[in-house]
């Protein structure tokens, strides 16, 4: 089922594009907290960048390198609860975890569409990232790309 999903998500953010790669991520859906503020300083939470690293590893293990360019990211949120959390904020989770993995920066993402579930049973992350034709060109970014990560 989430495979078909996974197909009909691509088919929408990208009509006509057959380049696109699916995850899924087990457990609670991740969602992107507020910023802190102490110091002088912003700073994120100990959980929000332990959350961001660990969905940056599982994007590693479909990504060798960025890709460069328009890209689009679809996400459906399998949650297990009633808890009231804003979708954007689960797909800015994504979109950060991705940068740098994924895409060279999430400015790339030209196509968005975030769904929210509930299922209690089996909570996870449907995560589908393909290229994306758009008039707005993205390919400028590809002077801002990192350096290739090495691999052991």
């Amino acid at each position: 089922m989430d495979q078909e999903r996974a197909r009909l998500l691509a088919s929408v953010l990208a009509p006509g594009v057959s380049e696109y790669v699916v995850l899924l991520m087990e457990g609670d859906p991740a969602s992107k907290a507020r910023p802190r503020f102490g110091g002088g300083r912003t700073y994120k939470t100990a959980a929000d960048t332990a959350a961001e690293t660990a969905t940056g590893w599982a994007l590693r293990r479909s990504f060798r390198q960025p890709w460069t360019g328009n890209v689009g990211l679809g996400c459906v949120f399998f949650r297990p609860n009633r808890q009231r959390i804003d979708t954007d904020n689960l797909v800015k989770h994504v979109c950060d975890a991705g940068n740098g993995i994924a895409w060279v920066d999430d400015a790339q993402i030209t196509a968005e569409f975030g769904v929210v579930e509930l299922d209690v049973e089996h909570p996870r992350t449907l995560i589908v990232v393909t290229r994306h034709v758009s008039s707005l060109d993205r390919s400028d970014l590809v002077g801002t790309m990192p350096r290739p990560r090495r691999t052991r």
